[in-house]
């Protein structure tokens, strides 16, 4: 029985098609704390990890800003002002990177570049 080091041999990343929020990787971020998602990472990296359960967290805030307290609902209209987006744009572009995550974890990997 043993307890060693091995390197992964084989690892395959195809991403999907997805040109939404350009160089506001901080600003992205700063969407997701205002949805109260908890993401790997700070808000500089271009590359990070989200739950699908938090993902679908945010995506249920901004569907359903009406509900949210005041200071929260204005939180997350700034985040979203900061996209230089709309809502409706970052529920489509949030649902669209759900949809062509790997089917196979509960995480989503998303990167800038």
């Amino acid at each position: 029985m043993g307890y060693r080091l091995h390197v992964c041999k084989l690892y395959k990343v195809e991403y999907a098609m997805g040109d939404a929020f350009n160089y506001k990787s901080m600003e992205f971020h700063n969407l997701l704390s205002a949805c109260d998602v908890e993401y790997s990472g700070d808000e500089f990296d271009s590359d990070f990890e989200v739950s699908k359960e938090e993902w679908r967290k945010a995506i249920d805030n901004l569907k359903h800003l009406h509900d949210l307290d005041e200071e929260k609902r204005e939180e997350i209209k700034g985040a979203i002002d900061d996209l230089a987006s709309t809502t409706d744009e970052v529920i489509h572009m949030m649902e669209y990177y759900l949809e062509h995550g790997d089917p196979d974890i509960d995480y989503l990997h998303l990167s800038y570049f």
